[in-house]
């Protein structure tokens, strides 16, 4: 893993994987057994930050959101709808703990 931009400068792959979330870490895994893959990330790893780590902080991460540092993402849908997406490797799984919300039929 690496946030400087001169180590993959000039490369090449055969596969360009944006986002290291639930869907984004396994493909890129899948793949690099036969493949050159690049992960990328706007995020960071979430070793190390006991706000996603330790449980006691369940659900903390959705409320802090700001345009460059935090671990979760302000967004508004299409249909208007404000929510939070996780920035950081494992994306939202990692500052949800794989909890999801589902609008009723008569909202949607």
């Amino acid at each position: 893993m690496t946030s400087d931009v001169t180590e993959i400068s000039g490369r090449s792959f055969d596969y360009i994987i944006v986002g290291e979330g639930t869907a984004g870490c396994p493909i890129a895994a899948t793949l690099s057994d036969k493949f050159s893959v690049l992960l990328v990330e706007r995020g960071g790893s979430p070793y190390e930050n006991p706000l996603i780590l330790d449980k006691k902080f369940y659900g903390f991460p959705l409320f802090q959101s700001n345009e460059f540092s935090s671990v979760a993402q302000s967004f508004v849908s299409k249909d208007g709808v404000s929510n939070r997406r996780g920035r950081v490797l494992g994306g939202s799984s990692a500052i949800d703990v794989w909890f999801y919300s589902r609008a009723s039929d008569a909202f949607v």
